[in-house]
């Protein structure tokens, strides 16, 4: 009976301990965000930040004026004392306004005005004077779509702001 009683501790202790490790790990695809100020709307599922605000993630980085994070409910999800009845939920979308520069994987680099990024489907819309670069290639219009894990974008032109893609040619000998 004593050997039962050993065995049942120690497997409670190792699942214990198993579990605390598996929360303390960040995960891969974290986000961390600093700004000046920051205000949380548990009616309004938002979350926004103000004020030189820097979105840091492994596979991208931006800078914009205000970023507002919207929260998709999870009806799933337990309610924790910390955060009491409030159910804060999954990101749904990051709407970035304002000086918004984006710096993502395989030097590329973006600008515009508003950038909304849409985690279901993983795209990322650029609108006002929004601009793409990777290396010395360019392209603007106004609109860019960017799907990022297809890596696969459109560009949408008005009579105003055509589309313009400036494309480096391979590299000219010196003469």
């Amino acid at each position: 009976m004593k050997a039962l009683f050993r065995i049942l501790v120690l497997s409670i202790c190792l699942f214990t301990i198993t579990n605390t490790a598996a929360m303390a790990a960040p995960a891969g695809d974290d986000v961390k965000v600093t700004s000046e100020k920051m205000t949380y709307s548990a009616d309004g599922q938002t979350v926004v930040f103000t004020g030189n605000v820097i979105v840091k993630h492994p596979e991208a980085d931006m800078w914009a004026n205000k970023v507002t994070v919207y929260l998709q409910s999870d009806k799933n999800a337990e309610k924790s004392d910390a955060t009491g009845d409030v159910n804060p939920g999954k990101i749904e979308k990051i709407v970035s306004e304002g000086n918004v520069r984006i710096k993502m994987e395989q030097n590329r680099r973006g600008t515009c005005d508003v950038a909304t990024y849409t985690l279901k489907d993983e795209l990322l819309v650029m609108t006002g004077s929004p601009k793409l670069s990777e290396g010395k290639n360019t392209i603007a219009g106004n609109v860019i779509k960017f799907w990022v894990k297809e890596n696969r974008s459109e560009v949408l032109g008005s009579s105003n702001q055509p589309v313009e893609a400036i494309f480096s040619a391979p590299g000219k000998a010196k003469e």
